[in-house]
């Protein structure tokens, strides 16, 4: 089964690439392989190469965010005086999501966009701890707020790649004939791309 998985996951990311429609990619791994959920969920899971190109702008623009904030949380981190281990600690932690991140949204790996979120979370909480424990310098203070507005852009601009690279999948209605002598409408759900 496990096998099975794998081989669906490589044949759905191949035949992609080659710029297949997801339909007939669906329609034929349908019928060489009995797991019809996996072929489902990494078909929709995987932006077609038109969709890539169509959303290309907006993508570079989110890495560009990311790459922002991934320097300014570096500097962040330089400056740190490691006095307070937990507000260090999550500017560490900012700096590895912020690469993680990056890397993904240059993939165009979707499960990597709805995750955005917690990279702002983390930054509110060194934010909100920060000032608790200590009032920041002013430099240190507004390179964390610049870095939260570019997280925050990344955020929306991540929800909006999401759902525009992998449209949802859509009905449509087909006639279907039932023993030659009545027809019905059946209503499928196919890719949109």
């Amino acid at each position: 089964m496990k096998e099975e998985k794998k081989q669906i996951v490589q044949e759905v990311k191949t035949r992609v690439e080659r710029g297949e429609p997801k339909q007939q990619i669906l329609e034929e791994l349908s019928q060489l392989y009995k797991d019809k959920v996996t072929i489902n969920r990494q078909l929709e899971k995987t932006p077609s190469k038109m969709m890539k190109y169509k959303c290309a702008v907006f993508n570079y623009t989110l890495a560009n965010f990311l790459l922002a904030a991934l320097v300014l949380d570096t500097i962040l981190l330089f400056k740190a005086d490691w006095q307070f281990l937990i507000i260090d600690a999550c500017a560490a932690l900012n700096v590895g999501l912020d690469i993680v991140f990056l890397v993904g949204v240059l993939l165009y790996r979707t499960e990597t966009y709805g995750w955005i979120a917690s990279r702002a979370i983390v930054t509110l909480l060194i934010i909100i701890v920060s000032n608790y424990f200590l009032p920041p310098s002013e430099s240190i203070q507004t390179l964390v707020y610049v870095s939260l507005a570019l997280i925050v852009a990344s955020f929306v601009l991540g929800l909006f790649l999401g759902v525009k690279l992998c449209p949802p999948r859509v009905p449509k209605i087909i006639e279907v004939d039932i023993d030659g002598v009545e027809k019905i409408n059946k209503t499928i759900y196919v890719f949109p791309d």
